[in-house]
C-alpha cells in the first residue's frame, strides 16, 4: 500500500525547464556552440556536472576540467537571474490534498540548493515532509540514490512510495528504487514516459488515481 509520494520539482511542480535551457544554451552560445532544448529535456534529473560533458559534445565545445565548476555556477546563477517561476496549476492543492489523506510527502530534486530555493518559498518548502536536492548525493537520478534516501528519511519501504515525475531518468531512477512511477506530460510527450507505470496530463489528476485513494 502506497504511503508517501516523492515529487520532482522541475517539470512536474513548477515550470522551469525552458529557463534552464535558456540558461546552457546563454553559456554555450558565449563560447561559439549551441545546444537543443530537447537534450535538456531528456537528460533532465542528472546534475550539472553530469550533463555538462553531453551538452559539451552537442555544441562542439571543450571546457577545461578546472573551469567547468566556475562554468557551472555561472550557468546556475544566470537561470536565477532570467527564471520566472510559476507553479503548474493545482500543483499544492493536490500536494494538500494528499497530505490530508494521510501520504508522506518529499521533494526528490537534481536542481542545486540555491535554484530550489529560488523556485519554492519557505512556505511552499513546509508542504514536504522531506527535502533532498541534487547537492546532497554522490549520485544522481538515473540512479535510485535520491529515492531511496527520501524513502529512509519517512520511515518507509519502497513499494510503499509512488513518485512523480516528467523526464525518462528519472522515471528510470524510481523504477531502480522499486517504487510506483506516476509520469505527467508536461515536458515530454508519452513515448519517452512509457517505462512509467501509469503517465497522466496534468498534476491535477493525481489526486483521482485509485492507487492513491483516501
Amino acid at each position: 500500500m502506497i504511503q508517501g509520494v516523492l515529487f520532482d520539482l522541475d517539470g512536474v511542480i513548477v515550470d522551469t525547464l525552458h529557463y534552464h535551457y535558456l540558461a546552457w544554451k546563454h553559456m554555450f552560445e558565449k563560447l561559439g556552440g549551441t545546444v537543443s532544448e530537447h537534450t535538456v529535456l531528456l537528460h533532465e534529473g542528472r546534475n550539472s556536472r553530469e550533463i555538462l560533458p553531453i551538452l559539451m559534445k552537442e555544441a562542439g565545445v571543450v571546457i577545461p576540467p578546472d573551469q567547468q565548476e566556475d562554468f557551472i555556477e555561472t550557468k546556475r546563477s544566470f537561470y536565477r537571474s532570467i527564471a520566472r517561476v510559476v507553479q503548474y496549476p493545482g500543483a499544492f492543492k493536490v500536494i494538500d490534498e494528499l497530505r490530508g489523506r494521510g501520504y508522506k510527502t518529499a521533494l526528490v530534486t537534481a536542481c542545486a540548493l540555491n535554484n530550489m530555493h529560488h523556485s519554492l518559498s519557505e512556505e511552499q518548502q513546509g508542504h514536504f515532509d522531506f527535502i533532498i536536492t541534487g547537492d546532497e548525493v554522490a549520485r544522481a537520478k538515473p540512479f535510485p540514490d535520491p529515492y531511496l534516501a527520501a524513502a529512509r528519511h519517512l520511515r518507509l519501504e519502497p513499494e510503499e512510495c509512488a513518485v512523480v515525475e516528467n523526464a525518462p531518468l528519472g522515471i528510470e531512477a524510481a523504477r531502480k528504487a522499486g517504487m510506483y512511477c506516476i509520469a505527467i506530460e508536461t515536458t515530454l510527450g508519452k513515448e519517452y514516459l512509457s517505462s512509467a507505470d501509469c503517465i497522466l496530463q496534468n498534476i491535477e489528476e493525481l489526486i483521482t488515481l485509485p492507487i492513491l485513494k483516501p
